[in-house]
């Protein structure tokens, strides 16, 4: 029998693998004599003997096999032609014609799929291919092709895929199964939790839900140390499919965050706008469960002060307190005194209609809420000639360095002692009235100490600026009561 030898010529149609050939064993003996193709990569060769790898047959030439060159280490795929036979009790390969092939990686990248009719199936078919014979041949660079083709099905899937959320999630379990890693898988579910987004806008239940799912499923969405921002962000906003699937790990992670952010945010404004909650409660909302969203909580506070300014003459003088409280804390000083300012313009009429009383109240709230000793002063003189030598306002008089002397009032000179300062209160502050009518009267204190005494809560409410008049109230609150009671009040010094 003379040996046919073929050099780079194709394959034979219904050529069987090596490892094929191998895996149906069994079979050899019934196949003794039937004309066979088998392909795959040498491992041996010799004047009259080849071996093909993780395949102990032999297989044998009557003549001599040409010396077969390789281009590289990889380049050892060879194809037979030949039959089955007996050796005593020995089977054998008889070689009949004898090819070389192209190496696997060749053979890979001429299988590849081209065009615009590609489907993702023809992918998984040389993914299959490679991954078989990667395996076989314990073949890491085949076996990354396979995963390769496995990557470039899923992704034609996917493109087939875009904008049907069934299609999607369908298309993430497939890219677990292909293997095509958790890059690849995350990518698509992200797509899908973006779809969901578009069709739960506006739907409180469903965007709960979907909340807590981008909370489970993406790593690190419901960490606040990956909240960022900057370029990355913009261009997320912009495109976040795109931009998600080109980002890195690290870079993930701040848009996973992201997402579960600009979830989180719009729920928290739909369940404010049923609850018919403030912007101050939005802002506390905001910074208690997205605490790096710092300028969006800031936006919610301000539009609540912008809103509250508009009805300041008609708040109550807690209500104002708070305010101008906030307002201070945002930066907005100026503002906060133009709304004090309008408050008491509001009030100033009728409290001046109320003769005495009324300038003493007036006078108080010039003094607690403007420090403004000068118009309090004039106030008081005001008082006291509706009601001459009235005690009440002689004493405020004195309180804040002014004598009577020939029926008129005047600042006590310096260095001459005055008459000995008693304790005077702001009218309508006396001991044993409840908290909530303090508050009502006065308004939230500048300071409050809280101490736990014997079975009871003693506070003390500050009151006033330290450059001028201040009061502290000495109140106490047993445990089981809801309400605490006014035990004393005392005059502090100035702090100029």
């Amino acid at each position: 029998m003379c040996l046919v030898t073929f050099w780079g010529s194709p394959p034979v149609p219904g050529a069987v693998s090596i490892q094929e050939f191998v895996k149906a064993k069994k079979k050899w003996p019934s196949q003794v004599g039937l004309r066979q193709v088998i392909e795959g990569r040498y491992a041996i060769t010799g004047r009259i003997l080849l071996k093909f790898q993780h395949c102990q047959l032999e297989f044998r030439s009557t003549e001599p096999l040409p010396k077969l060159s390789r281009r590289s280490k990889r380049d050892v795929n060879v194809q037979v032609v030949g039959r089955l036979r007996r050796d005593g009790q020995k089977l054998f390969f008889q070689v009949e014609r004898i090819s070389k092939q192209d190496d696997d990686l060749v053979v890979y990248a001429r299988r590849r799929p081209t065009g615009s009719k590609v489907k993702a199936s023809d992918w998984f078919v040389l993914a299959d291919w490679a991954s078989r014979r990667g395996s076989f041949y314990d073949d890491p660079l085949l076996q990354e092709k396979a995963s390769e083709a496995n990557r470039n099905g899923i992704g034609v899937a996917r493109s087939q895929a875009s904008g049907k959320l069934q299609s999607l999630r369908d298309v993430s379990r497939l890219a677990v199964t292909r293997g095509a890693g958790a890059d690849v898988q995350r990518a698509i579910e992200h797509e899908a939790f973006q779809l969901e987004l578009r069709a739960a806008a506006g739907k409180l239940e469903v965007l709960g839900r979907l909340r807590d799912r981008i909370g489970r499923g993406l790593v690190g969405a419901r960490d606040s140390k990956n909240g960022a921002s900057g370029p990355l962000l913009v261009r997320y906003r912009q495109d976040p499919v795109a931009v998600y699937d080109q980002a890195n790990s690290k870079e993930r992670l701040t848009l996973h965050r992201a997402l579960y952010t600009s979830v989180a945010m719009q729920l928290i404004e739909l369940q404010a706008r049923a609850a018919g909650s403030s912007g101050y409660q939005v802002a506390e909302t905001i910074r208690r469960e997205i605490p790096e969203a710092v300028g969006e909580a800031a936006r919610w506070e301000r539009l609540a002060m912008d809103a509250d300014l508009k009805r300041v003459v008609s708040m109550s003088r807690a209500e104002l307190d708070r305010l101008s409280s906030r307002m201070k804390a945002a930066g907005r000083a100026v503002e906060a005194a133009s709304a004090v300012d309008d408050w008491l313009e509001a009030r100033r009429g009728k409290l001046m209609d109320d003769g005495v009383a009324g300038r003493l109240r007036w006078a108080d709230l010039l003094l607690a809420l403007k420090n403004d000793r000068r118009r309090a002063v004039t106030t008081l003189i005001e008082a006291d000639g509706l009601k001459p030598d009235d005690r009440e306002v002689a004493e405020r008089l004195e309180q804040l360095g002014y004598e009577k002397k020939e029926g008129k009032w005047g600042p006590v000179p310096s260095g001459k002692g005055g008459r000995p300062r008693r304790d005077t209160v702001p009218v309508g502050v006396q001991v044993g009235m409840s908290g909530k009518r303090l508050l009502a009267a006065m308004g939230a204190p500048r300071r409050m100490t809280r101490v736990a005494v014997r079975g009871a809560i003693s506070e003390i409410w500050v009151y006033g600026d330290p450059g001028g008049s201040r009061i502290a109230v000495h109140l106490v609150r047993t445990r089981d009561a809801d309400n605490a009671v006014v035990r004393s009040i005392s005059q502090l010094p100035s702090r100029r």
